[in-house]
């Protein structure tokens, strides 16, 4: 028992990573920054590592676009419309000045659209983990109808 409990503590995560080089397309929520460019370094279906020029922080949110391979979701490669927050920063090693980012998704859109954009019409939608309120219900449904707010 001992010996699982110390494997938890050393790797948290929750889904494979693979090693698999896609392009992204990184933008900061709620900022002037202009959208950036990027490549992963690595993909899961739960996050994201990737080097950027951004100065980022544990905790910021991100938008992020990219193609998810099939080797990683067992069906065809389709853009993914992901938010998501920063649980890694590690310092660049080289005078670039690029750090890399680990990111783990929160939300997420399946575009099925031929060229994605960020405001995606209907897709496959999902939470990657749900947000509860003080009731138990997820934070965005409304009590009274069971109903997602807003909709």
């Amino acid at each position: 028992m001992e010996r699982f409990i110390e494997s938890l503590g050393k790797d948290r995560r929750l889904a494979e990573r693979h090693d698999v080089k896609t392009p992204l397309r990184v933008r900061i929520r709620r900022s002037e920054i202009a959208e950036r460019n990027a490549e992963s370094e690595n993909v899961s279906r739960r996050g994201v590592f990737f080097t950027t020029d951004l100065q980022l922080k544990e905790g910021t949110v991100l938008d992020l676009m990219l193609e998810m391979p099939e080797s990683i979701t067992g069906v065809r490669a389709m853009q993914w419309i992901c938010l998501g927050h920063v649980v890694r920063v590690v310092p660049g090693k080289i005078a670039d000045g690029n750090q890399g980012i680990g990111v783990e998704f929160d939300f997420y859109v399946v575009s099925h659209a031929a060229k994605s954009a960020w405001a995606s019409g209907p897709g496959i939608r999902g939470p990657v983990r749900p947000t509860l309120g003080h009731s138990g219900m997820p934070a965005d449904v409304n009590k009274a109808t069971d109903k997602p707010i807003g909709k």
